[in-house]
């Protein structure tokens, strides 16, 4: 859990506040886009962009242990 952690600091503040919004506290992008005053197709991007950050990095650690 410590290393998701330390993943989510790594990402940009704007892309990890989305991506904790979301998916912490359940919050729907329309009322993550309402909230930060931004278009629901940036918040699409920077979900989408913060999912390939977290799954390149533990594709990299499963490759690393297993691969």
């Amino acid at each position: 859990m410590a290393l998701i952690w330390y993943w989510l600091k790594s990402l940009l503040t704007e892309r990890r506040n989305i991506f904790l919004m979301a998916k912490q506290q359940g919050m729907k992008y329309k009322e993550i886009a309402i909230q930060l005053d931004i278009s629901v197709k940036t918040v699409e991007g920077q979900m989408g962009k913060a999912l390939k950050a977290l799954r390149d990095k533990a594709i990299k650690i499963y490759l690393f242990f297993f691969g």
